[in-house]
Parts: structure tokens; sequence; C-alpha cells
């Protein structure tokens, strides 16, 4: 049985903005879906799907287009967010085998010395532009 099979999407399928936010944070992952209208699904991962392990916050999938938005929203220390992605991919990546990763992270402030850390770095540098970071919000066109 896979992960996903049992859960209910926190959004509506074609969804024109889909809106990642705890509740607790004034951070968010804001998805422009207004000029496709793709079939999408959105999923709060940490501690409501995943329970025994951390994980990112949320999971955006763009059906038709077969990406997977792994979205982690943090205070200031992006270097911790890196785990909670890879963790997050690794526990959907036989699920969501066909689809194609993409790794967000929202904080509440970047600083220059967080993304200039080996951790940061080098994940940066092995998800290239499939990597974005941001401030406060940060917007995906799908």
């Amino acid at each position: 049985m896979a992960l996903l099979d049992k859960q209910a999407s926190l959004c509506e399928d074609r969804q024109k903005i889909i809106i990642s936010k705890d509740k607790r944070s004034a951070v968010s992952h804001r998805a422009d879906n207004r000029r496709h209208r793709y079939h999408v699904r959105q999923y709060q991962l940490d501690g409501n799907i995943v329970k025994n392990r951390k994980c990112c916050d949320f999971l955006l999938l763009n059906d038709c287009c077969q990406d997977a938005y792994l979205i982690e929203l943090k205070g200031r220390n992006i270097s911790d967010a890196i785990p909670q992605l890879q963790a997050g991919e690794q526990i959907l990546k036989e699920e969501l085998k066909d689809y194609r990763f993409y790794y967000r992270i929202v904080c509440s402030k970047v600083k220059q010395q967080e993304r200039n850390k080996n951790t940061f770095r080098k994940f940066w540098a092995e998800c290239g532009s499939r990597l974005k970071c941001d401030s406060e919000v940060l917007e995906d066109i799908l």
C-alpha cells in the first residue's frame, strides 16, 4: 500500500493557488496554478503522514507534469532543512518514481553565512535549479 493512497489532498484538484503554511509560522510557499490549471495534490507530511521520523513539512504534486515539490518551512537555520528534504524524497521515492523532485526552503531570514555552509553548498551543487531558497514567501508558477 502506497503512503499517499489513503490520504486526502489538502487542496482541490486544479486549484488556482495552493498555499503551504504552518499555523505557528509566518513563512509560506505559494504555488500559482492559474495559467494551466494542472491536476494538483497537496499533503502535510511531517507530523501528519510521516510520524516516526523527521521529514519535510509539505509535498505538492503536479500530476500532469509529474513534478513533486518537497517544501520545508524554517526559522533561520536552512542547513537543518536539507536532511528533512532528503528524508521526504527517500520516503516517497518509490511511490513517486516517475516524478521529478524539486526542493523548496522557505525561512524567516536567509543569512548569507547559512548559504555558505558546506552542507547547503553541496546540496545546492547536487540539485542545481531544482532547489530554491527564499525568505518569508517563496512562489512557484506551475
